[in-house]
């Protein structure tokens, strides 16, 4: 089964500066655009994991850092300081 599609303008003109037939070109930007989705799923299940994984050390210890400390350590980071987080306590 074969889907035709209409190539907008902007998408034609696109391909034509790059030199490109305008299917390719899409089939181009097709690939780059479900390599981006991808790149964020794994990066939204990694961070997923993370936040389980300190959520469990979190409930088993109790060590956590408060809003204030959390505030200025970021404000730090802003202002070119040391990048490392001040030390957990419960």
């Amino acid at each position: 089964m074969e889907i035709t599609i209409s190539i907008p303008d902007e998408l034609v003109s696109a391909a034509q500066s790059s030199g490109l037939p305008a299917e390719a070109y899409v089939e181009r930007l097709l690939g780059r655009i479900a390599s981006a989705a991808a790149a964020r799923s794994r990066g939204r299940d990694q961070l997923r994991a993370e936040l389980e994984t300190d959520w469990e050390q979190y409930q088993s210890t109790g060590l956590h850092l408060d809003e204030d400390e959390v505030d200025g350590w970021l404000a730090g980071l802003q202002s070119g300081e040391n990048g490392d987080l001040p030390p957990l306590h419960a």
